[in-house]
């Protein structure tokens, strides 16, 4: 954590198990003990186990999941085996039975350090990861679907490359596409935001089985305020701890969206061959030339299921938008339904096919092996 001192806070009723504790936080010189009614977040909570252990292992559970503590270490007098796996599965990492030492308790307080010194580093890690924005430029054009398999075809390229994906659609649908239940969203975020560091990220983050990182969307509508100051410190954050972070922002161009635009490093205006949806794309383009940013070598317009005798041909929608369209997506309308129903993306279903293979050629033109470093930043701002 960033803070010189770790804030503790203990509910110990046993008289020399509470002197015991202090004594050793003590002598550590950077813990700071808290009162027991002190409001606000704190680093440690040290919890005795009473009379009522269910009550109590409720209370840690509910405790690990408010986010308002960041680890829980538990003491008990019960020699019982099954009362320390409770505690692990409550959340608690660390557990004092009957007549802990001042030596076991010593080492789970420097254990609780080095974690903390890890998170700092991580922190302070001088990466900065690339941020993809995907915009569809009206409702129903596939924004999810580009921004997922995206995310998904650019993780394949390497086991070595981190790769986050953020829902910041309100009522996104990006857990449904990965088949996901998650436990945590950006609301978290933004209900604390004074503790947002790459460690309290990892706990809110959900993992998606090939090693993508997904940030979900609330899923209801709570009258939180997304502002620009919280997008722009928690793209940061995500910039630290990930190489590529994938935003899906849908088609609102609110105040989130536009610091994400703002911030980002390419931007993908997804469309499709209709006259309504290119006069959509039409209109941000215009935008974004007023706004100043994205510039039109940090955009790629992208015509997602994409036919190639379809009315209104490709020379049509580039002449509609006064652009060179970068990308198209081939029309697969069944399968891509098919994947989104079982929530797989498109590379665990159906890895075989021609609209797989496009979402990891449209990686391939913002990824390159290391060893072509230079190649690839001259790439990534030329297509």
């Amino acid at each position: 954590m960033p803070a010189e001192k770790f804030r503790v806070k203990l509910k110990i009723k046993e008289p020399a198990l509470y002197k015991q504790i202090v004594n050793i936080l003590q002598g550590f010189k950077v813990f700071e003990i808290q009162g027991e009614n002190v409001l606000g977040n704190t680093d440690l909570l040290i919890l005795e186990l009473g009379d009522d252990p269910d009550h109590d292992f409720d209370m840690v559970h509910r405790t690990s999941e408010s986010m308002e503590v960041g680890e829980i270490f538990l003491a008990s007098d019960n020699p019982d085996q099954s009362v320390l796996i409770r505690a692990m599965q409550a959340g608690a990492r660390g557990f004092f039975g009957p007549g802990a030492s001042d030596t076991e308790i010593q080492t789970a307080l420097e254990r609780f350090m080095d974690r903390q010194k890890k998170a700092v580093r991580v922190a302070a890690a001088p990466r900065v990861g690339r941020i993809i924005t995907v915009l569809g430029s009206k409702g129903g054009v596939g924004t999810t679907t580009v921004a997922v398999n995206l995310a998904m075809a650019i993780k394949e390229k390497s086991s070595a490359i981190s790769v986050g994906l953020m829902d910041m659609n309100l009522f996104g649908e990006i857990h449904l596409f990965l088949g996901i239940d998650p436990t945590y969203s950006w609301s978290e975020i933004t209900k604390n935001i004074s503790r947002l560091d790459p460690t309290f990220l990892k706990n809110i983050l959900s993992a998606d089985p090939s090693g993508v990182d997904v940030l979900p969307s609330p899923g209801n509508f709570n009258n939180q305020h997304v502002s620009s100051d919280i997008i722009m410190r928690l793209l940061r954050v995500m910039q630290q701890t990930h190489d590529y972070i994938v935003v899906d922002v849908g088609q609102q161009l609110n105040e989130a969206a536009v610091k994400i635009l703002e911030m980002s490093d390419f931007v993908f205006l997804v469309a499709v061959q209709s006259l309504p949806c290119l006069a959509n794309a039409n209109n941000i383009l215009i935008s974004f030339r007023n706004m100043g940013y994205p510039r039109e070598d940090m955009t790629g317009i992208v015509v997602n299921r994409f036919i190639k005798k379809a009315s209104i041909g490709l020379e049509d929608v580039e002449l509609s938008l006064r652009r060179k369209v970068m990308w198209t997506i081939p029309n697969d309308y069944a399968t891509t339904v098919t994947a989104i129903n079982k929530g797989q993306p498109l590379n665990r279903l159906a890895p075989n096919l021609p609209i797989t293979e496009s979402f990891r050629q449209l990686a391939d033109m913002l990824i390159d092996p290391p060893e072509h470093e230079e190649k690839k930043k001259k790439k990534w701002w030329v297509f």
